[in-house]
């Protein structure tokens, strides 16, 4: 008897302390190429980090079963999560505003008039929200045309062109600008100007220091079982963006440690010199948001007159 009540106890231990551990996760995650991909920097070898240049593809993922996190635009992925009922919560904004308004051969200044053929990408996504919002602050009246992505802006951007037309306003991200007036095979080299920082704009309109940007968002069920899993991957791409924006160089070394600068723009959607040119000297053009920072995308949804998110679609990591 006094083996036996030492034994039953032992197994209940070991029960117990199995039924404790946490469940081994492997964090596949998928980005778009361009700037979010910057807080991956050193993930080039990684085959558990995907990027993808088209942003339907990405967004499509949050309903399969093999990605258990998805960075995506803040806004519409969490509209997807509520209208779909997806198993996904929003854990991280990692980029803040990195958009600019451009001309294509105009004087130093000059604004989009009604005459004027403007080209944006992601129709219904941030960009055009923000850029709507802003037109009436800046009293211009003028709807753009639409590519689907990024992308295809800076081959707008590049060629002056969209449907064979000439264009005279592109609103574009970076990387993507930096891309095309570095590029002096490119038409429009030499021709374009920056008009408006769209974040230093929203910023003087509103107050918010941010724009949300590409969130970080996880699978809640796999979150649940092994919080402390996402917590360190949130920590180590927190602290890959903070050398992103404060020293870059060595972002740079990691990505060429991955490979040449053909190969590096297919993994991330840019290069390392590209990078380096957007980042230097603290001006982090990419756009990211520090772990220290806080983007309110509610605040941001109630500016546009927009419905806002309950509580439970966001993680505080």
């Amino acid at each position: 008897m006094k083996i036996k009540s030492i034994i039953l106890p032992l197994v209940a231990l070991t029960l117990s302390s199995c039924a404790n551990t946490p469940e081994n996760i492997t964090i596949r995650a998928i980005s778009p190429a361009g700037a979010p991909a910057l807080a991956f920097y050193d993930q080039g070898d990684n085959d558990n980090f995907v990027t993808n240049s088209a942003p339907s593809n990405v967004l499509a993922e949050f309903q399969t079963n093999y990605y258990n996190a998805i960075i995506f635009d803040s806004i519409n992925a969490l509209k997807s999560i509520k209208n779909n009922n997806l198993d996904f919560k929003l854990a991280k904004i990692i980029t803040g505003g990195n958009f600019y308004l451009v001309s294509i051969d105009k004087e130093e200044g000059q604004m989009p008039t009604s005459e004027d053929k403007v080209v944006s990408f992601g129709e219904g996504l941030i960009p055009d929200l923000v850029y709507g919002e802003l037109s009436e602050y800046w009293e211009i009246d003028n709807t753009p045309y639409y590519v689907p992505s990024v992308s295809e802006a800076l081959g707008v951007l590049k060629t002056g062109k969209f449907s064979g037309e000439d264009v005279d306003f592109v609103f574009i991200a970076q990387p993507a600008l930096n891309i095309a007036m570095n590029d002096q095979t490119a038409t429009t080299y030499g021709k374009v100007k920056v008009v408006k920082n769209i974040r230093a704009e929203w910023q003087e309109m509103t107050g918010q220091t941010a724009i949300p940007q590409a969130g970080l968002f996880v699978r809640t069920s796999q979150y649940d079982l092994n919080p402390d899993a996402f917590v360190d991957y949130v920590d180590e791409m927190v602290e890959r963006i903070d050398v992103a924006i404060d020293n870059p160089a060595l972002a740079k070394e990691a990505m060429d440690a991955f490979g040449d600068v053909q190969a590096q723009a297919a993994r991330f959607g840019f290069n390392s010199n590209i990078m380096l040119t957007t980042q230097s000297n603290g001006a982090n053009g990419f756009g990211l948001v520090r772990g220290t920072e806080s983007v309110d995308v509610n605040e941001f949804l109630e500016t546009l007159g927009l419905d806002q998110f309950d509580d439970s679609y966001f993680l505080d990591l």
